[in-house]
């Protein structure tokens, strides 16, 4: 029989633990304050997407992130409208104050998740990350971001 290696439930943490320690690096924070930003932007991005969306974005995160990503979640309770205008101000307003002060918090959130996921198909979850990332347009092309996937 052939030895295959599996990601054990320590390797998945650990894992979910560089995300964390990148995240945190970036945003000059505390690691629970990192973990904190990480979720609240998993689950506001989930709440807003349909559940075709959600199983695709799902499938592209490490197991730990996986579970935080789909924690307390009821597809049968489905509210997402795949309506992401509202959700730079949504963030921002759920991210605890020392982070969401930053001008520059959602450009560095999206490079935790290009950094950590170069090789992969971006999701609606990269597109809502890029919209969180750029300036409101009054011309209205924010609309032409979200509808790239």
């Amino acid at each position: 029989m052939r030895y295959s290696p599996i990601l054990t439930f320590p390797d998945a943490a650990q894992e979910a633990a560089v995300w964390v320690r990148a995240l945190a690096e970036l945003l000059g924070c505390e690691q629970r304050v990192a973990f904190e930003v990480l979720r609240t932007t998993l689950h506001l991005v989930r709440d807003r997407l349909s559940v075709d969306d959600n199983a695709k974005v799902g499938n592209e995160l490490p197991m730990v992130l996986r579970g935080l990503y789909f924690e307390a979640w009821n597809p049968m309770k489905y509210q997402g409208h795949d309506d992401l205008h509202d959700l730079p101000a949504l963030l921002r307003s759920a991210l605890p104050p020392s982070v969401s002060a930053d001008p520059d918090v959602f450009s560095k959130i999206l490079q935790l998740f290009e950094d950590r996921h170069h090789h992969k198909k971006p999701t609606k979850l990269d597109v809502a990350l890029k919209l969180c990332s750029v300036p409101p347009d009054p011309g209205g092309m924010v609309g032409d971001v979200s509808k790239s996937l």
